[in-house]
């Protein structure tokens, strides 16, 4: 059976399906016998594997804990370049988003159906200051399929700036967001550094965070006339943000580490969510600190410790802490949140069968590959960094790959969520 006619057999059967593809493909989609479309659980993308000149994507499937390889067409003959001049730069709506690093050309793909949507190249620093010159995510409001086309919209965080475009009918970036922002301490000026980003589909808008906490959004409807929406006046509780604490060697330990931010948005209910992730710099063979500063040493991995949620709340328009513990759906919903270099999403475990999604933890990915080690194939580490953060009980449990630090070893291209759409 051909792989277009497979899947889209696959959104459109009712119940527990179980298909093989080509001998080596097969997933497992969810449906209530409503007419509501069919839940699929998301995949961990790994590592592609190239033989013969075909090009084979291999994803882990949550559902089935087993590993689908979908191959594709001849490399470079479907991507357009080699593989192995590619970056993946972001996972949205169930396309790819990919980086050629010999010429800056940008491209979506959808493994499932094979289609191919080029974007316009990445291009000069948008800023002449702008010394990181790279992509560092890119994600779309839309699967950019023919019905949705018109609406669609791609953005990237590139360097430290925003650009955004209209995939199919753009044929440049436009930049868009502020590049200094208040220290809040002295009132100078200092460079603002967009960490994270994702599109609400009920509110239409994207919303965005940076490294400095400010936050904002972006109504894009009209690209030829992007409208940014303050945030600056949201508030939260001075004792439990950007740093929630329980005792002073928690506090300690957390500002021993380095502090990464992810917005995620919970389609369902419209809720919107921050993730405070702590990356430890350097952790031995027993995941315990080693180094209480912030530099790297190559030799060493780093690890994540813990995690802080914040819901925002927009009858207060503040970022309320979720204490550990607590449910992070609210009403005992059992969300799990999925952050990394993906366009980060949650799901309800309870829309799917028990036991295929834990309920109120934080499934994630590596998200430092993809700024600080990816070009560096010398590299001991990267990419390692996965696991499940259950967030009732603080405890870490292996997702596909081991979690504990003696088993760490360097994955490249880091591995990123993954969630399938139908073929179009």
């Amino acid at each position: 059976m051909g792989g277009r006619r497979l899947v889209s057999l696959l959104f459109s059967r009712a119940g527990v399906s179980n298909w093989i593809c080509r001998r080596r493909m097969s997933t497992l989609s969810v449906s209530d016998g409503s007419s509501r479309s069919t839940k699929v659980l998301p995949w961990l993308m790994l590592p592609p594997a190239v033989e013969g000149g075909q090009v084979t994507h291999n994803f882990y499937s949550l559902g089935e804990s087993r590993v689908l390889s979908i191959r594709g067409g001849g490399d470079g003959l479907k991507l357009g370049f080699n593989i192995d001049d590619t970056k993946f730069v972001g996972s949205s709506k169930g396309w790819l988003a990919l980086l050629n690093k010999t010429n800056d050309d940008l491209l979506l793909t959808n493994p499932l159906s094979q289609r191919h949507l080029k974007l316009p190249p990445v291009p000069g620093p948008l800023n002449p200051d702008n010394i990181f010159g790279c992509v560092e995510g890119l994600i779309t409001s839309f699967s950019p399929n023919e019905e949705e086309e018109e609406n669609c919209r791609a953005m990237m965080i590139y360097g430290y700036e925003l650009a955004f475009c209209c995939p199919g009918r753009s044929t440049e970036w436009t930049p868009i967001g502020s590049r200094l922002t208040n220290d809040g301490f002295n009132g100078s000026e200092v460079v603002r550094v967009y960490e994270s980003f994702v599109y609400s589909a009920a509110q239409e808008l994207f919303f965005c965070v940076t490294d400095n906490s400010d936050f904002e959004a972006w109504d894009l409807r009209d690209p030829h006339s992007p409208v940014m929406i303050p945030m600056n006046d949201l508030s939260a509780d001075p004792e439990m943000y950007p740093v929630a604490y329980r005792s002073r060697e928690e506090l300690v330990m957390k500002y021993m580490c380095r502090r990464m931010r992810s917005l995620v948005v919970d389609e369902k209910s419209g809720q919107l969510f921050l993730v405070i992730r702590f990356v430890a710099n350097n952790v031995d063979s027993n995941g315990s600190f080693v180094s209480p500063d912030l530099c790297y040493d190559e030799s060493l991995p780093y690890k994540t410790i813990d995690f802080d949620v914040h819901k925002y709340d927009p009858e207060s328009r503040a970022f309320m802490y979720m204490d550990h513990g607590s449910s992070l759906g609210g009403d005992d919903d059992g969300l799990a949140l999925f952050i990394g270099t993906n366009h980060s999403f949650a799901i309800s475990a309870k829309d799917y069968p028990e036991g295929f999604v834990k309920p109120d933890s934080i499934y994630f990915t590596d998200d430092l590959l993809r700024n600080d080690f990816d070009d560096d194939d010398e590299l001991d580490y990267g990419g390692h960094d996965i696991g499940i953060f259950s967030y009732k009980d603080r405890s870490f449990s292996p997702c596909y790959y081991p979690s504990d630090a003696k088993s760490f070893r360097r994955i490249s291209p880091s591995p990123m969520w993954y969630t399938p759409t139908p073929p179009l």
